[in-house]
C-alpha cells in the first residue's frame, strides 16, 4: 500500500470512523445520565422510547439544518431517494431502536453491552451473503474473532445471567437490525446525498418511537436546564455520527467500516469512567482496548479493498 492509499484510508475511513464510535459510545453513559435528570426510571419502557424518539427527531432536524446552511439542494425528500430513507430508518432508526430500549430495561446491562456488540459480527455476515463485492475474508474473519474477545474481556466480571426472550432476544434483534442497516446503507447510499438520507431516517425513526412511546403511556420526564443541555449534546452527536457513518458504508465495503463498531463498548466505558465514575485504569479495560484495536488492525491490512 503506498502513501496515497495510505493516506486515503487513514482520513477517508479509519479516523472518522474512530470519531463515529466515541460519540456513540459517549451515547451510553449520556443516556444513563440523562434517565436520571428526566426522572425517567429504568423500568419505564415507554418514556425511555419517548426519550430516544425526541432525540433522534431533533436530530434529524438538526441534520436539515446543517444541509440548508451548506446549501446542498432540495431538503424535502424527492421520490428517488424516499426508499432508500425508508429502507435505513427501517433497521437503522425503528427495528433498531425499539427493540433495543425495550430488551434493555428487561436485561441486565453487561448482557445488554456484549450482545450488542454482536452487530459487527451481523453486518459481515449478512455481507458476506448478500453482497458479491463484500465476501467475508481471512483477515476480517480474524479481525472479528479478536475484536469480539475484547468486547467479551470488557464485560468479564459481570453476571451473564440466563438468556431471556423479552430481554436479550430483542437486544440480539436489535444488534440483528444494526447489522442489516449497515448492508442497507451501503447499497441505497450511493447516488443519494448521505447529509439528506441520514436526516430523514432519523426524523423518520424518531417519530415512530415517540408513537409508540406516547401510545404506551410514555412522558418525556421532568424538564431541566441540564437535562435540556444533555439531550442537546445528544442530539449534536446522533447527528454527526449517523451522517458520517452513512456516509462511510457508501464509499467502503461493510465490513471495513463495521469492523470499528467493536470500539463502542469500548470507548463507553472509557466515558462511563469519566462521567459516572466507574472504574478505568484497570487489566480488564486496557485488555479490552488492545484486542479491540487489534481486531481492527486486522481487519484492515487487506490491500484489495478499496472505495467503492
Amino acid at each position: 500500500m503506498n502513501v496515497k492509499q495510505t493516506q486515503n484510508r487513514l482520513f477517508g475511513l479509519i479516523l472518522p470512523a474512530i470519531l463515529c464510535t466515541a460519540l456513540w459510545g459517549s451515547a451510553a453513559p449520556c443516556i444513563k445520565l440523562g434517565y436520571a435528570l428526566f426522572g425517567i426510571v429504568r423500568e419505564d419502557s415507554f418514556s425511555q422510547l419517548v426519550f430516544a424518539g425526541w432525540r433522534f427527531t431533533l436530530a434529524g432536524l438538526l441534520t436539515l439544518l446543517i444541509a440548508a446552511l451548506l446549501r446542498r439542494g432540495p431538503l424535502l425528500p424527492n421520490r428517488g431517494n424516499i426508499k432508500a430513507i425508508l429502507s435505513i430508518s427501517l433497521f437503522q432508526s425503528m427495528i433498531q431502536y425499539v427493540c433495543y430500549y425495550i430488551g434493555l430495561a428487561r436485561t441486565t446491562g453487561t448482557n445488554g453491552a456484549l450482545l450488542s456488540g454482536t452487530q459487527t459480527f451481523f453486518a459481515i455476515l449478512f455481507a458476506h451473503l448478500l453482497l458479491k463485492d463484500d465476501k467475508l475474508t481471512r483477515a476480517k474473519a480474524l479481525g472479528c474473532l479478536v475484536g469480539f474477545s475484547g468486547v467479551i474481556v470488557l464485560n468479564l466480571g459481570g453476571a451473564f445471567g440466563g438468556f431471556t426472550l423479552l430481554g436479550d432476544g430483542l437486544v440480539l434483534l436489535s444488534a440483528a437490525s444494526a447489522g442489516m442497516g449497515a448492508l442497507v446503507s451501503r447499497v441505497m447510499t450511493p447516488g443519494h446525498d448521505p447529509v439528506i438520507l441520514t436526516a430523514w431516517q432519523l426524523i423518520f425513526g424518531g417519530l415512530l418511537l415517540l408513537g409508540l412511546g406516547y401510545a404506551g403511556g410514555g412522558t418525556p420526564g421532568t424538564f431541566t436546564p441540564a437535562g435540556a443541555l444533555l439531550l442537546l449534546y445528544m442530539i449534536a452527536l446522533s447527528s454527526a455520527a449517523f451522517t458520517v457513518w452513512t456516509a462511510l458504508l457508501a464509499r467502503w465495503p461493510v465490513g471495513k467500516v463495521t469492523i470499528f463498531g467493536f470500539l463502542i463498548p469500548v470507548f463507553g466505558a472509557f466515558f462511563s469512567a469519566l462521567l459516572l465514575g466507574e472504574q478505568l485504569l484497570s487489566v480488564r479495560n486496557l485488555a479490552a482496548l488492545a484486542l479491540v484495536s487489534a481486531g481492527v488492525i486486522l481487519a484492515n491490512r487487506s490491500k484489495s479493498d478499496t472505495p467503492g
